[in-house]
């Protein structure tokens, strides 16, 4: 197989997201250093830490929003194996994946009864 410069396109198109996700967890990691040191100096002058932490995440809706979107991620990754033209093998074509969006969308369902289930009290009487 001979390199041609068309083969780097599909590199670049792979790096882009993985970079963007390495810089948002940097940024994610950087921000929260910043906040323990403020935690930090705030606790070593004497006062009296708050109960909740500024900025920590709230667990509430974290259910609902995970299973969104595994829900549209799950969805979206049958949708496009569903529409690609490619083959994986001779007289093959890619849409025969479909099902792999299956999972998620599992996991995305298993969360939202989750939180629905916990909405409700969890249905314990």
């Amino acid at each position: 197989m001979e390199f041609t410069p068309l083969m780097l396109i599909p590199a670049f198109v792979m790096l882009a997201p993985v970079l963007l996700v390495a810089l948002v967890l940097r940024h994610r990691r950087v921000r929260a250093e910043m906040r323990y040191q403020f935690l930090l100096r705030l606790a070593e002058s004497g006062a009296a830490l708050p109960s909740s932490l500024p900025g920590e995440a709230n667990p509430e809706h974290s259910d609902l929003r995970r299973a969104l979107v595994l829900l549209a991620g799950g969805l979206g990754l049958s949708a496009t194996l569903l529409t690609l033209p490619l083959q994986v093998h001779v007289g093959h074509p890619l849409a025969e994946l479909w099902g792999l969006g299956i999972l998620p969308v599992a996991l995305g369902l298993g969360y939202l009864a989750h939180w629905w289930l916990a909405r409700r009290g969890g249905g314990h009487g």
